[in-house]
């Protein structure tokens, strides 16, 4: 079959990269600072509210929608791709595995009720598991259908259940770069139907990268704004790291 994830636009794909890496990036930095915070215990949480900021700012628009919901002490946040008929939620790529790794009764429910819109999916290659993956009753279906309908109850729109498909974006960040960003259609048993990694096919984020310096007597020069600076000197601390890293392996 083909890739579903193939009729999400790039510049939705761009948006979303600049979102997230803009929120654990530049505007963490700055929420720290203005806050004058001392400890980050808060920190993955205040994380996750910088993304989810920006992504409602970035989208809402006829294309591309979003609806917003509390659920117990976590809030999940869901985009509606009008065009390729996907909802997309958002994880951060260790919170997967774990998810994967437990038994279909730990996880989360919202996940279960988006996954089964992917129900008639399956991955080609699947894995082995000793016990499989349990079959909902139809009174587990039943509530998993009223939990996708409280998801969907904050869009603009009307979300027709039979005719969307659920993807999920993961990610991963490295002292406040992005580094990992891929995006996953996964069946019933949360084993990949199709997946792209979105981060090689995005363009980086430089922040209006350049301006003019000011004038001097050879003429006009351009500089990098101390934005723009500032994520190549964290590239090449993240890369700088990662070699030490190699080394004491």
């Amino acid at each position: 079959m083909d890739n579903l994830l193939n009729s999400i636009s790039q510049d939705v794909k761009q948006k979303i990269f600049e979102c997230i890496s803009q929120a654990i990036g530049e505007d963490r930095q700055e929420a720290d600072a203005h806050l004058g915070l001392r400890t980050h215990v808060s920190g993955p949480f205040l994380n996750w509210d910088l993304i989810y900021r920006n992504l409602m700012n970035s989208f809402g628009n006829e294309n591309v929608k979003y609806s917003a919901t509390v659920r117990g002490m976590w809030t999940v946040l869901l985009l509606y791709d009008v065009k390729s008929g996907l909802l997309i939620s958002f994880m951060r790529d260790t919170r997967l595995d774990d998810i994967k790794r437990s038994k279909v009764e730990n996880q989360p429910q919202y996940v279960r009720s988006l996954i089964a819109l992917n129900e008639e999916l399956q991955a080609p290659y699947k894995q082995q598991t000793l016990l499989g993956m349990e079959t909902e009753s139809s009174q587990e279906e039943s509530e998993l259908a009223n939990i996708l309908d409280d998801l969907c109850a904050n869009f603009d729109c009307h979300v027709n259940h039979k005719e969307v498909h659920h993807a999920l974006v993961c990610f991963s960040g490295k002292f406040g770069v992005l580094s990992s960003l891929k995006a996953y259609i996964l069946d019933k048993d949360l084993d990949v139907v199709c997946e792209q990694d979105w981060l090689n096919t995005v363009k980086p984020v430089m922040s209006n990268t350049i301006e003019t310096a000011e004038q001097c007597h050879d003429g006009p020069a351009l500089s990098l704004k101390p934005k723009a600076t500032k994520r190549l000197k964290e590239k090449e601390l993240v890369a700088l790291k990662e070699q030490e890293s190699e080394k004491q392996a």
